[in-house]
């Protein structure tokens, strides 16, 4: 069984590889507009999602030591 150290090692190392393969294989080598597009939104929404998830989040844990993030909409705290 591999170590983690030696999982993180090789996924660090195989980040050059990862970038290749998206670029190389999948949006320049296909040739379609498509797929490259697909691939571009499909970034777009996963780094939304990500930025929404984590502002919800970190207000949260701010929330606690009594600092208010403002809202991002919807109905706020009932007075």
């Amino acid at each position: 069984m591999m170590a983690l150290t030696d999982v993180v090692t090789r996924l660090v190392g195989d980040v050059g590889r990862f970038v290749d393969l998206f670029l190389n294989d999948l949006i320049l080598g296909a040739g379609d507009p498509v797929s490259a597009l697909l691939v571009v939104v499909g970034q777009v929404l996963l780094v939304a999602a990500v930025a929404i998830f984590g502002y919800a989040t970190i207000g949260a844990l701010l929330q606690e030591i009594g600092v208010t993030l403002p809202s991002l909409g919807g109905r706020g705290p009932a007075e």
